[in-house]
């Protein structure tokens, strides 16, 4: 279990160079520095970039080979595993938000997938119209009202922040992994994660670098989604379209004439 403290370590080397960006910070919520530039703004850029160059010449080419070499249904059988792998931190942060009805409903994909679908190797969930919701432990402390505090771009991990750095260590708790006492089995398990996210992922992260601000556009569409999921769904056309530097539709209401609008199971 050595890896697990070097990784927890870093996580924590992580918190203490965020909260060294915080101490030039002009107060509460202001997101930038006494210069003007958001803190961290150099070391996000830095790990950004060093990131997408991990993508590009490991992540990516091993995907593509893991994609060659594997047959689809395979490839859609090792995906749902680990989706349903993932439901208990999704439906502890379900309960702990107090959202007894999506906690439910996540709770019972768990179990249906677990129990009938071979251990989640089939979604039948999803025959059964069971939907599937994203959460963390960042969403839970941002519905209990912490603040986000400042964007941080992690080692391999991406896009975080000061708030969702607790989730980090719950995801591990949560996950089996952790509980395998079997080191290879571990590292087996881990690898195999790695590749998965890589090729469920691609599309996204080419979506990214397509931007004319890859930066700034995975920054902007992280905080989006992230509100999104605090708010349970309830955002404005506008705040939808800003987020992601995206001129409003012709016809649309000027921004703050418009109404709210439920997007929860549409996004």
């Amino acid at each position: 279990m050595l890896r697990w403290r070097w990784l927890l370590g870093g996580i924590f080397a992580s918190s203490v160079l965020a909260l060294s960006g915080c101490a030039t910070v002009n107060g509460p919520g202001s997101g930038t520095s006494g210069s003007g530039r958001p803190p961290l703004q150099t070391f996000n850029h830095t790990m950004f970039h060093v990131n997408m160059g991990l993508y590009d010449y490991v992540l990516e080419p091993v995907s593509t080979g893991y994609k060659a070499v594997t047959p689809g249904f395979v490839r859609e059988g090792v995906s749902n595993v680990f989706s349903n792998v993932g439901m208990p931190y999704i439906f502890i942060n379900d309960f702990l938000q107090g959202r007894v009805q999506q906690g439910m409903e996540d709770l019972s994909r768990f179990l249906v997938n677990s129990l009938f679908g071979v251990g989640g190797l089939v979604d039948v969930a999803d025959k059964l119209d069971l939907p599937m919701h994203d959460n963390s432990l960042g969403v839970t402390l941002g519905v209990w009202g912490v603040p986000q505090g400042p964007y941080l771009v992690l080692p391999f991990y991406g896009p975080s922040s000061l708030r969702s750095l607790p989730g980090l260590a719950m995801v591990m708790f949560t996950g089996p992994a952790y509980y395998l006492t079997s080191t290879p089995a571990q590292y087996a398990l881990s690898g195999m994660g790695v590749i998965n996210t890589g090729y469920v992922d691609g599309p996204k992260i080419r979506m990214v670098q397509e931007a004319v601000d890859p930066y700034q556009f995975m920054r902007n569409a992280w905080e989006q989604h992230e509100q999104y999921l605090i708010s349970g769904g309830v955002v404005s056309k506008s705040q939808l379209l800003e987020g992601l530097s995206l001129p409003p539709p012709t016809g649309t209401t000027p921004a703050g004439n418009e109404s709210s609008v439920n997007t929860k199971g549409k996004h």
